[in-house]
């Protein structure tokens, strides 16, 4: 795991907000299934969902910094499940997390 801009780390973060960035690989994807529905107003249709299990990766880039844990996550988006569909087991996918802004 890494921070962007790590010498803007110390500033509090309604000033300027840290990305975290981390690199999991693809443990597990399932095959399930789900609705998507793919704008407001449209309507929802069943479809092939993806339910997959990423876990840390230990070492570069990250070095002592890698983080532990694991994703678990039921992908609707048809385009999006495809992605994991495709990908053999131990593919790794860079994940990014920043915080997002809170409503005024």
């Amino acid at each position: 795991m890494q921070l962007d801009d790590v010498a803007d780390a110390q500033e509090p973060s309604h000033e300027r907000p840290v990305t975290v960035h981390a690199r999991f690989r693809l443990d597990q994807v399932n095959r399930s299934r789900g609705y998507y529905c793919p704008e407001p107003g449209a309507e929802t249709a069943a479809v092939e969902a993806a339910y997959v299990e990423l876990g840390a990766v230990k070492g570069e880039p990250f070095g002592s910094a890698s983080p532990s844990g694991s994703f678990k996550m039921l992908i609707v988006n048809p385009a999006a499940a495809r992605a994991f569909f495709d990908a053999p087991i131990g593919q790794e996918f860079d994940i990014l997390i920043s915080a997002v802004p809170r409503p005024k």
